[in-house]
């Protein structure tokens, strides 16, 4: 089914986006890894920590919104408030929405969590059901050898992507996930769709910013990227799902 989104006000200060076809009466408890008890296992790959949570529906990932750069040695986990609607949760929560609507492959979206601080500061969550059977790209790269890894799947994927307008900011080894032949693509944050007028330079930005990832891990294995990228490029661009 289509995941839609409703809002709650749970207390002043707060609010809750979910899928009420997974959800019926969501509390800020569920956004707290403490309160799962033992049904949450921490998982640490790129930028801070993700939990798996075991919940009656299935397995299902939680993240805390961190920040990055220089910034996040002040402020780890606050963002400037203006709108609930416009914020980094509000926003990845309903731009995978939308994709899955597109049927693309990204993880369905369970629900959000936006906590306001004061009257210029928020601070959220975002749990999302779990991709069973999968691993990342860039753990394949460090366990096994560049071969391994379905590159032309990556390749055509990425382009089903660009084809739909997806614009994915973060777009690295470690947000390619894998299951036999299959790709998903995950954490959408700041990602958006793009518009008639957006220049369509963004699409080589992708694939740039892919590219320095993977060369940086293969290069630490010792290992030549190669013609495993020349792979996955001529997949991109002979493949079209329009």
């Amino acid at each position: 089914m289509t995941p839609e989104a409703r809002t709650i006000e749970e207390s002043p200060g707060e609010q809750i986006l979910f899928d009420p076809e997974l959800l019926g009466n969501p509390t800020r408890e569920l956004f707290d890894p403490a309160s799962w008890g033992d049904r949450a296992t921490a998982h640490t790959e790129g930028r801070g920590t993700v939990w798996q949570l075991e919940s009656g529906e299935g397995r299902w990932i939680l993240k805390r919104y961190l920040r990055g750069g220089l910034v996040a040695r002040v402020v780890s986990d606050y963002y400037f408030f203006m709108g609930y609607e416009r914020t980094r949760m509000a926003r990845e929560f309903r731009l995978l929405c939308s994709l899955c609507e597109l049927r693309l492959p990204v993880p369905r979206p369970v629900a959000a969590f936006i906590q306001r601080s004061g009257p210029a500061l928020c601070a959220g969550s975002l749990i999302t059901q779990y991709l069973e059977g999968t691993q990342s790209l860039s753990s394949l790269i460090r366990s096994g050898d560049l071969g391994d890894a379905p590159w032309a799947a990556v390749g055509s994927t990425i382009r089903r992507f660009h084809d739909h307008g997806v614009i994915h900011q973060d777009l690295n080894a470690s947000n390619v996930l894998l299951s036999g032949g299959k790709v998903h693509l995950i954490d959408f944050d700041k990602g958006r769709l793009a518009t008639p007028s957006t220049n369509d330079s963004w699409k080589q930005t992708n694939l740039r910013r892919l590219y320095r990832s993977l060369e940086k891990i293969s290069a630490g294995q010792g290992r030549d990227l190669g013609d495993n990228w020349k792979t996955l490029l001529s997949a991109y661009t002979e493949s079209s799902s329009r």
